[in-house]
């Protein structure tokens, strides 16, 4: 499942407006959430709208617990951009 997992994510990169810098917590785990399908994200925190910048969340995805890394790869008109890969 973990190979599915990851070419899903891979594919389709995640967009959210962000303010002061950072998208809060509850939008980085709601948009992960629905682009992995997953029944629950935790994230520790907000995750700062610079390109570069990673966070590592835990997801349940069909009951089973995995880490994803978040990366944000772009930061424009106000909204950032960051994929999610399998955290290893």
């Amino acid at each position: 499942m973990k190979k599915s997992l990851l070419m899903l994510v891979a594919a389709a990169p995640l967009l959210v407006a962000c303010g002061a810098g950072s998208v809060s917590e509850s939008d980085v785990e709601s948009k992960t959430k629905s682009q992995l399908s997953a029944d629950k994200v935790d994230c520790p925190g907000d995750l700062k709208a610079e390109k570069g910048e990673t966070m590592s969340c835990t997801a349940t995805v069909g009951g089973q617990e995995i880490k994803v890394k978040l990366e944000v790869t772009s930061v424009e008109d106000n909204t950032a951009e960051w994929t999610v890969d399998l955290d290893e």
